[in-house]
């Protein structure tokens, strides 16, 4: 099963990838809606700078794309103040579109092969 995975394309790699992402959103989604708001939103909104950040230095993916994240990250800190209240359905709008965004381009689009091949030749060379 390595051997299948490890030969897969990048861009097939990065399909995967997104079909994986959109299981874990929609079963945090339900979690959100049958079990209640979650308390560890402090570590969601880290996890979503992180993916902000290294999507947006990444070449594989637009910068638009972590740009977005961050947003949606910022947005989820923002549930720590009072200002939660009168903001929640806008900031959960943002989340569910930079989050849906990352997985549609991920399902539909993959990685840039062509950079990918380029950074993973460019580190055998300096490896060597």
């Amino acid at each position: 099963m390595a051997d299948l995975i490890s030969n897969a394309s990048p861009r097939f790699r990065a399909r995967i990838t997104g079909i994986v992402y959109l299981l874990y959103f929609l079963t945090a989604v339900s979690a959100d809606v049958f079990i209640g708001p979650s308390r560890l939103v402090f570590f969601d909104a880290v996890n979503l700078v992180a993916e902000a950040f290294y999507i947006f230095v990444s070449t594989f993916l637009p910068r638009s794309l972590g740009v977005l994240m961050a947003l949606a990250g910022l947005g989820w800190l923002v549930f720590l103040t009072p200002l939660a209240v009168p903001l929640s359905t806008y900031l959960k709008i943002l989340g569910f579109l930079a989050e849906a965004s990352l997985m549609l381009w991920l399902v539909v689009k993959g990685v840039n092969e062509q950079r990918w091949n380029e950074r993973v030749t460019a580190g055998q060379a300096s490896a060597a």
